[in-house]
């Protein structure tokens, strides 16, 4: 008998029609024309000689479900899991993006986007519905009690995969299970997870695992022959050598193997700036290039080949962990910097202790403060050159008032329109929000939360600031950095073009001044770049529904939040022209304003927009103090001196401070 004819005889009992049995039986003679005999034993190799293909099937999936269980922590199909996810898996009910769907008797559609009902249309539903990580718990649940259902409803599932989604031939587009990234995802996690969980169940045939297996291998050949760049070959290329070393019995995996690591190596070193910050600018990003490095060094370490990777990949790592902990707030979370989610600085630090050792720093972060050191610079302050960010704090505690201002490049990927940005923590509370740009979706929120309206920035005009680069700096950036147990310092400019037809009619200029231990100055310099007047309009972000004027000062707020701390906005202006204050919400005409538009952590809500605006003028400055205020204490005083000086006095403590010589 043909060994097609074999295989369709031997898939049919999990097959539903001919052209899922055909489909099914073409894995199986993939799968078993790499497959290197000697290495699955001498039944399989006399199997093979005896054309006997039953006996082989039997064989060779005896060998992989006795085959030791992966140590790889990430990799293991036993952990901590969630019973209520694993039932929702089992009935059908799946949760991406915030978004919630059930499917119609609990029968998984693989290429169906909900979003594309429901609106606004967000192709990341499908793509990460198809990255499987609901399967990664079920096999854990599976493991941790022994359901079958757990391993039943994989099965099926599992099987209907591979029967629906064929590679497309637009296979990064929408509606596409096969998407590179996916593929990479999943071999790097989600089905060795799987695999490694359910292996030993007989719920799931000979046929069906030796199926798992095949079609890994056809994802791995996919990623090897159609790469991509930037953060998704880290991710394509991490898939491809996870798989080629846990499946070492097949011809093609010591080669793929090989390609994968240099593939990935070259992205690392390509993609990691100097000072440590991966180049798309978000820690989004940076924690995924991170996993797709450790992932990668834990699995030379476990296959014992760890002294095959240069020291150099080791030190980005480190360097790469440590930008994170330069970059972390009080509650040691990411600032949400380009298209970015709460982040916690753990998922570095964690990560890199275990697999790198102990260094005082990474125990500070995981034992939040009680062991360890915070990291040691001239002050507690720093500046990370490459990547643009000055990090203003005044000390390492769990209450220290801290900024992020953003002098940086657009990123590579994932960027906003957003130089000059700030945000502003004290404590665990963000007082003056970046919200990271919310879901990937066609929406106008979306829109607005990248631009320039949404962020701390200023518009011209009426218009955003809209640059095209540069997306990343091949030297460090000046930003005139000071930082001295006084005050911090940083400035720079934005000379680049304001809205979509690219007109550059002014510069901005924005110096940031860090009164340690408690306030901030923010100085924005609007100079006409085309000899004509302009309206300037500097804008604030707050995530809250109330704000409250300040009757001893002019266009000066405080917050509502409600919470363990208040923002204050004192603003010292020119009197050169009238400054109007506005503050609004949730609106959307002409221009969308007060919206929080979160990802994962926070959906879209309701927030506050405070702006203080100037019109017809040529040039202008708008200063603004930023007070966090603990709640129910004294609100700061202000005064202005005859010589153009402002007397502070806030939390016990005095400042002399002139507002046209913040560096001094």
């Amino acid at each position: 008998m043909e060994r097609v004819e074999q295989f369709l005889n031997l898939v049919a009992p999990v097959s539903v029609n001919d052209d899922t049995a055909l489909k099914y039986a073409q894995h199986l003679e993939e799968l078993f024309d790499v497959i290197v005999p000697e290495m699955i034993g001498e039944d399989f190799c006399a199997a093979i000689k005896n054309n006997d293909y039953a006996t082989a099937v039997k064989v060779c999936a005896k060998y992989y479900r006795e085959k030791p269980d992966f140590t790889v922590p990430e990799l293991s199909g036993k952990g901590s899991y969630s019973i209520q996810k694993a039932e929702n898996c089992i009935k059908g009910i799946a949760r991406e993006i915030n978004i919630d769907w059930a499917f119609p008797n609990g029968e998984v559609d693989f290429l169906f986007d909900p979003t594309e009902l429901k609106g606004p249309i967000n192709h990341e539903w499908l793509w990460q519905f198809n990255r499987h990580e609901y399967w990664s718990n079920m096999a854990r649940a599976y493991s941790g009690t022994g359901d079958e259902r757990y391993a039943k409803a994989f099965s099926a599932q599992l099987l209907k995969w591979i029967a629906q989604t064929d590679i497309p031939e637009k296979w990064n587009g929408p509606g596409s299970a096969w998407r590179t990234i996916e593929c990479g995802i999943r071999l790097l996690g989600s089905w060795p997870v799987s695999y490694d969980g359910f292996k030993k169940s007989l719920s799931l045939s000979d046929v069906t695992v030796l199926l798992m297996i095949a079609s890994m291998h056809r994802q791995s050949i996919h990623l090897v022959e159609h790469p991509t760049e930037k953060n998704w070959l880290m991710m394509e290329s991490n898939g491809v050598y996870t798989f080629s070393s846990l499946f070492a019995e097949l011809s093609d995996s010591k080669n793929n193997r090989k390609i994968a690591a240099e593939r990935l190596l070259a992205e690392l070193e390509e993609q990691i700036l100097p000072d440590g910050m991966h180049n798309e600018l978000s820690p989004d990003y940076q924690s995924v290039v991170l996993n797709c490095a450790s992932n990668f060094y834990s699995l030379a370490l476990n296959l014992g080949v760890a002294d095959e990777i240069p020291n150099a990949f080791v030190e980005l790592i480190h360097k790469t962990v440590n930008a994170a902990v330069l970059l972390s707030t009080p509650a040691f979370t990411q600032p949400r910097t380009n298209d970015c989610y709460t982040i916690l600085t753990s998922k570095f630090t964690e990560r890199a202790e275990k697999l790198l050792g102990s260094k005082p720093e990474y125990r500070f972060v995981n034992t939040n403060r009680a062991s360890g050191e915070p990291p040691k610079g001239e002050t507690e302050s720093a500046y990370l050159p490459y990547a643009g960010f000055a990090v203003m704090r005044s000390d390492w505690g769990a209450d220290a008032a801290y900024m992020c201002f953003d002098v940086g490049t657009l990123g590579v990927a994932h960027n906003h329109q957003d130089k000059l940005n700030i945000n502003i923590y004290k404590g665990s509370q963000e007082l003056i929000y970046d919200d990271g740009g919310g879901q990937y979706d066609i929406s106008q929120v979306r829109k607005y939360a990248i631009s320039g309206y949404g962020h701390n920035t200023v518009l011209v005009d009426g218009l955003a600031q809209c640059r095209k680069g540069p997306c990343f700096a091949d030297e460090p950036i000046d930003s005139g950095w000071i930082t001295n147990d006084v005050f911090d310092y940083a400035c720079a400019t934005y000379d680049d073009t304001f809205g979509n037809e690219m007109i550059k009619s002014a510069t901005h200029k924005r110096e940031v001044r860090f009164c340690k231990p408690s306030f901030f100055v923010v100085s924005d310099t609007l100079t006409s770049a085309d000899g004509n007047e302009h309206d300037y309009e500097a804008l604030f972000h707050l995530d809250t529904t109330k704000v409250n004027e300040l009757s001893d000062y002019k266009n000066g707020v405080i917050s509502d939040y409600g919470k363990d701390y208040e923002i204050v906005m004192i603003p010292i202006d020119e009197e050169t022209a009238p400054v109007e204050l506005k503050t609004v919400s949730a609106v959307t005409e002409p221009q969308m304003q007060g919206w929080y538009n979160g990802r994962n952590e926070s959906d879209l809500h309701e927030a506050i927009t405070v702006s203080r605006k100037v019109s017809k003028v040529k040039d202008f400055k708008l200063t603004t103090l930023f007070f966090p205020v603990k709640a129910g204490e004294p609100l700061p005083l202000v005064t202005k001196n005859e010589s153009g000086t402002l007397n502070v006095y806030f939390e016990g403590k005095e400042y002399t401070l002139d507002i046209n010589e913040l560096n001094k």
